[in-house]
């Protein structure tokens, strides 16, 4: 048997493993979508494209191994809460959305089939808030609806698990968003997806620390002209974690906006990754577009492997992209030593302000111990 046959066969048995655990128990909750897409487009190759340096099979062992069903939401404030495992009124429940105009995210229909907990909720006021905290042992998954002109703050925990947040903006819509990952031991898929209508805004606040392994989708669809994006972030991954963070900020409509920066600092044997990708669609005339993303590897035995991309199909655009991977600043250490200060102290110091240049969320300075 060749290579390519026996990780076909891999993927095929774990395939069917996938979709012989489908829940049945919530019939009012219609997985369709995620089943076709699974079936269709089958397992990404492990250790190509998107997956060079994550192991894909053991993110869906992971998940194949969470049975529980947890109450992630903690709190909610001018918010609408609909429980998923419970039925609505009217029957079948239609909006659970799936990858489909999104691309190749498996991890993301695999959720559809094996989730069992979840929220559905709709912000109507400029005041909304809502807490999310860590569900270890489930795949739960969370839709959230903010209504024209209204805003919607969320504050989410993840460590380990399988989740999914979907959030649909209206017209002149906000969403601020602090979401920190503290360490862990285990293995964690998070993707967050967000739509952005017509002069609605986003505000992305990221904080991370390593896992065993965990991967981290960010999803932007800009749909309506005027819509603004700012993520930012950084993350500290230290011993022999893994963090693998992917962002993907689509502008399919023209004269909109999107900023990106993210820092990250590894250490030890650690190991992080950073893929930004920006795509401007064809007609998508007058968007402005840029990313940035620096890394700092503090031992030779650390890796941070960054890859920005950019992908226009037409003309009349403003967009910038880059990454950079180095260490800490020779002059900057001697400097800081001359004045006295011992070289562990200075070089906490360097990293510290190298991260409070892009983690500006109090969760996720205190996360990072800024």
């Amino acid at each position: 048997m060749t290579v390519a046959q026996a990780v076909g066969s891999t993927h095929g048995d774990l395939l069917n493993r996938v979709l012989a655990q489908e829940v049945r128990e919530t019939p009012w909750l219609d997985r369709t979508a995620s089943r076709t897409a699974l079936n269709s487009n089958g397992f990404p190759l492990p250790w190509k494209g998107r997956w060079q340096y994550s192991d894909f099979l053991t993110l869906v062992e992971g998940a194949l191994e969470l049975s529980e069903t947890s109450d992630s939401l903690e709190s909610s404030h001018d918010v609408e809460v609909r429980r998923l495992d419970q039925p609505e009124n009217g029957g079948q429940m239609v909006e659970l959305g799936s990858s489909e105009s999104l691309g190749d995210f498996p991890l993301l229909d695999i959720n559809g089939l094996l989730f069992r907990s979840g929220t559905k909720l709709l912000a109507t006021t400029k005041t909304a808030h809502a807490t999310v905290s860590d569900a270890a042992g489930s795949v739960d998954r969370h839709l959230m609806s903010v209504a024209q002109n209204a805003c919607l703050n969320v504050e989410e925990r993840f460590e380990s698990g399988n989740r999914i947040s979907l959030c649909h903006l209206r017209d002149d819509a906000t969403l601020n968003y602090e979401l920190t990952m503290p360490k862990n031991d285990g293995v964690g898929y998070h993707c967050l997806v967000v739509w952005l209508a017509e002069g609605s805004t986003l505000n992305l606040h990221l904080a991370s620390k390593g896992s065993k392994i965990r991967r981290n989708d960010v999803i932007v669809n800009v749909m309506g002209e005027r819509a603004r994006a700012t993520l930012s972030g950084g993350w500290l991954v230290d011993g022999n974690d893994h963090l693998d963070t992917q962002v993907y900020m689509n502008h399919r409509v023209g004269n909109s906006h999107s900023e990106q920066s993210f820092h990250g600092v590894v250490d030890n044997r650690a190991r992080s990754v950073f893929s930004g990708f920006i795509r401007i669609d064809r007609g998508a005339s007058a968007s402005e577009a840029h990313l940035t993303n620096r890394n700092i590897a503090l031992s030779p035995q650390s890796r941070a492997h960054a890859q920005p991309e950019l992908e226009i199909y037409t003309d009349d655009v403003i967009c910038s992209h880059g990454a950079t991977t180095g260490q800490l600043d020779d002059d900057s250490l001697f400097l800081m030593r001359s004045r006295g200060i011992d070289e562990e102290s200075a070089r906490a110091m360097l990293t510290k302000g190298f991260l409070r240049q892009v983690v500006h969320s109090e969760g996720g300075t205190s996360l990072l111990d800024l």
